[in-house]
């Protein structure tokens, strides 16, 4: 919890030569502190007006800061979304930690239904997931991120769900199946709900592919018997 400052080697600073270093690693941390606030209101940012035709000028405008800030942290316009999309994936995964923590055995219907419940709690939390829809969805032209990354994003997705699957006796080639449509149904759902805002409707829609899932995992269980 309390951290001992040292030169180097690993030793209590003996030169000025090491001083030195420890005034850089600590001018260091501070930017990096300064970083991880700046990039949580870009986050809220990005939430509120969208990733089409992001520019810097109007961002530092609205966020009170200059561009060259903005150009001093994460470089070009493309390193600035990557971080941002980084940003609310760190965001969910320690949200889902936590559940896991208190609920080892939460199966992935469980999972999803958590998910959704958590997305529609608050329209901040909203923000977060449809950013993540909309990077995957828009050409790299207008706003999305590369070709490479909206790949990335899609496996990262869905993996996640065929290993949860595959955890609970589901056959590969089912998981991969099941996985994918699990994937289409909550991102497409996600879209509905800020189009719409009818979250009761598409609750009750999300209900009924869980149902599917937990009988797809109850067969598979009854197979292997």
């Amino acid at each position: 919890m309390f951290a001992v400052l040292t030169g180097r080697d690993g030793h209590p600073p003996r030169s000025g030569l090491d001083a030195c270093y420890l005034a850089a690693l600590m001018a260091r941390l501070v930017d990096l502190s300064r970083r991880t606030a700046l990039l949580d209101r870009v986050v809220v940012y990005l939430g509120q007006h969208g990733l089409a035709d992001v520019s810097f000028r109007p961002m530092a405008k609205s966020l009170g800061v200059s561009v060259n800030a903005l150009v001093h942290h994460f470089g070009t316009k493309d390193d600035l979304l990557a971080a941002a999309l980084r940003r609310t994936g760190q965001r969910q995964q320690d949200v889902e930690r936590r559940w896991l923590q208190r609920r080892p055995s939460m199966t992935q219907a469980e999972l999803l239904r958590a998910w959704w419940k958590w997305t529609t709690a608050s329209p901040e939390n909203l923000a977060i997931v449809r950013l993540g829809i909309e990077a995957v969805a828009l050409e790299h032209s207008l706003g999305g991120v590369t070709r490479r990354q909206r790949g990335r994003q899609i496996e990262h997705w869905h993996l996640g769900i065929e290993r949860g699957l595959l955890a609970e006796g589901v056959p590969p080639n089912i998981a991969t199946v099941e996985a994918t449509l699990a994937t289409a149904v909550f991102t497409g759902l996600v879209v509905d709900l800020v189009a719409s805002g009818q979250k009761a409707r598409l609750t009750r829609a999300l209900e009924t592919h869980l149902a599917h899932l937990e009988q797809v995992v109850r067969d598979s269980a009854f197979a292997t018997v």
